[in-house]
Parts: structure tokens; C-alpha cells; sequence
């Protein structure tokens, strides 16, 4: 699978960056006058217009051999939108999209520290470890930050996850009665096509999480609530003819790149 690459810093771009989304209504005049409008989603699409400098020699070859690789716009490769969020449904872990070991309890409805009710209430009831889990089709190499507020009513620890088919990571986070941002940020060896991000719970805690964010580089970004559509865009295309390189110094290159996702697919 062909992914847009991450530079050696462990972001996918530089700033400035700019996104913008494209949607489409369909009229229809009547005969008498009326006029009905309807969405049409099959149009919709997102573009990106990316701007790199300082790029080292690798890292210009990396946007090089992929672009070479997809014969320029001709086929389509997965990005990883740095403005979003990677996970669905951040505030509804009762979703298809989240597998929950069975003994843990998922409720929703709870107050958040934002002043609304999107957290989520994490019971474990089983006598051994129980997680919960979402998986994105994503490279495992990647660097990646997980970010979640979290608190319980009585001190607990939980632990973060990264895993991949053969690897996984975990680190263990401290749980108080305050609302703190707890934020992982790693990489596995592995090289899969797919990770997944979640919570592990010890046997009998119990603790209400909020706003689960996975994000393709080593810091956390500010929250972005999801629904059904987050930031993995496995039908992306180069939206330019040519990828021109422009070499400021030794090692130093800069290039401009546009990118654009059909959100219907194809």
C-alpha cells in the first residue's frame, strides 16, 4: 500500500498549510416555479496545498519516488491530514468503529471537561486487563501522538495502547479526580499496513475518558471532535502535473505540493 510520506521530523508537512472542502447541491426548477436542492455527496472532496522548505535530499526523494510511483495523478495513495483527527467517532466509543474486550463496560452520555456530555464511562469487570481499541489504515512505522483527558474517582492507572499485528506499545498513565490530557507519543518497528490506538484497563478500575485523538507527528494538536469521518484518506490523488524541486542550498530543497481526496471514494 502506498502512504504520503512522513518527513525525518515525524510530521507529514510544514506550515503553512492550507485544506479546503468542496460540496455540491443539485437544483431542480419546476415547471411551476418550485425548486428543489438536494446534496450530492458522490462530489465531495477535500484538497490540501502543502509548501516545503529545508527539505533534506531524502526527504525530497521520498515525495519524489512516491509521485513517480502513482504515475503523478494517475492512482491513489493514503494520506494522513496533520490538521485532523486520525480516529472516528472521538466521543462515541459504543460505535462499530471501537472494539471493546467483552467485560468492559462502555457508557456514553457523561459530563466532559469542555462543559458538554461526550465523555465516556470505562468500567472493567473482569479479573484480568480488558482494552478497547480502534484500528486505522495507517502505516504502523509512523509517528504517531495519542491524546486522551481522562480522570476517575479514585486514583487509578490505565495504559495507553499502540498496536500492530506482532508489536505493540504501552505506557502507563496515572488517573486522578481532575481532568488531565494524558499524551503518548511513539513509533513501532513493525512495517504493517494498519495500527490501532486504545486503553488498556487492570481488573476493577473504572474511569470516565474524553477525546481520544490519534495525530501522524510527535505532539499533540488541539482536540478535534469526529463523527463518521476523520483524517485517513485512503483515496488521495497529486492534484498537479509535475513535482518541481527547487534546491536552495546543499540538502536544502523546497517544493510545493496539491493533493486532493475524493470523499465518496475512487
Amino acid at each position: 500500500m502506498l502512504y504520503y510520506p512522513q518527513l525525518s521530523t515525524g510530521v507529514v508537512s510544514q506550515f503553512p498549510i492550507s485544506r479546503q472542502t468542496t460540496m455540491r447541491t443539485i437544483s431542480n426548477n419546476l415547471p411551476s416555479g418550485d425548486v428543489i436542492r438536494m446534496s450530492d455527496p458522490g462530489s465531495a472532496a477535500i484538497a490540501w496545498q502543502l509548501q516545503y522548505s529545508d527539505l533534506t535530499d531524502s526527504e525530497w526523494t521520498s515525495l519524489e519516488q512516491l509521485f513517480e510511483g502513482t504515475e503523478g495523478k494517475l492512482t491513489t495513495f493514503t494520506f494522513l491530514d496533520p490538521m485532523d483527527n486520525l480516529l472516528m467517532w472521538s466521543e462515541d466509543w459504543t460505535n462499530a468503529v471501537w472494539t471493546a474486550d467483552p467485560l468492559l463496560q462502555v457508557s456514553t452520555g457523561i459530563a466532559d471537561p469542555l462543559g458538554g456530555n461526550g465523555a465516556v464511562q470505562l468500567t472493567n469487570t473482569a479479573q484480568t486487563t480488558q482494552r478497547i481499541v480502534q484500528s486505522i489504515s495507517g502505516p504502523s512505522w509512523f509517528q504517531y501522538c495519542c491524546s486522551i483527558y481522562l480522570r476517575a474517582a479514585t486514583p487509578s492507572t490505565v495504559q495507553i495502547l499502540f498496536s500492530a499485528t506482532g508489536q505493540e506499545s504501552l505506557t502507563q498513565i496515572s488517573v486522578t479526580s481532575s481532568w488531565t490530557r494524558a499524551i503518548k507519543a511513539d513509533s513501532l518497528s513493525l512495517q504493517e499496513d494498519g495500527i490501532s490506538f486504545g486503553l488498556q484497563l487492570p481488573a476493577g478500575v473504572s474511569i470516565v475518558a474524553f477525546g481520544v485523538q490519534a495525530e501522524p507527528q510527535p505532539a499533540a494538536g488541539y482536540y478535534k471532535k469526529t463523527t463518521n469521518l476523520a483524517g485517513v484518506y485512503p483515496n488521495t490523488r497529486f492534484d498537479i502535473d509535475a513535482l518541481t524541486q527547487t534546491t536552495d542550498a546543499p540538502n536544502q530543497n523546497s517544493c510545493s505540493v496539491s493533493l486532493v481526496s475524493n470523499l465518496a471514494g475512487g
